[in-house]
């Protein structure tokens, strides 16, 4: 996803969607990247305890754009090097402009519905990740 197709990231999204995580104890990091004075992406690290043993790490990459376009991405890093992720987006794409990249490789998109708030957005994604986590447990 391009700026040139959403805009401009919108900062204070990102900075209430920050305060929100780090309130959140399933997170161990959360900053921007690159930089809080050179804002491109909101990334969250999950705390590593929370999962099996054969994921070395999982987290979110956050972008939300003036406008209400976004971009969640999930991923885990497999200590087998393979990666399991997923993504939620809304910007201009032909499957349409809500749609979600499925697991286990943020493959094909499919056209979804999702809120336009941010928080019912990450709230949507906070709950698939909880399943996702009890579902490794299984």
């Amino acid at each position: 996803m391009d700026e040139t197709d959403t805009g401009p990231l919108d900062e204070d999204v990102l900075r209430a969607i920050r305060g929100r995580l780090l309130q959140d104890d399933r997170f161990t990091h959360v900053t921007f990247e690159p930089s809080s004075n050179r804002v491109r992406n909101l990334g969250a690290e999950y705390d590593r305890s929370l999962f099996p043993d054969h994921i070395q790490s999982a987290r979110l990459d956050i972008r939300w754009y003036i406008g209400g376009d976004f971009s969640v991405h999930y991923c885990e890093e497999w200590q087998d090097g393979t990666q399991w992720e997923c993504r939620w987006d809304r910007h201009p794409k032909p499957v349409g402009r809500t749609h979600f990249h499925p697991s286990p490789n943020a493959g094909q998109a499919t056209a979804a519905d999702f809120p336009s708030d941010y928080r019912d957005v990450l709230s949507i994604v906070l709950a698939y990740v909880a399943e996702r986590i009890e579902t490794l447990w299984s």
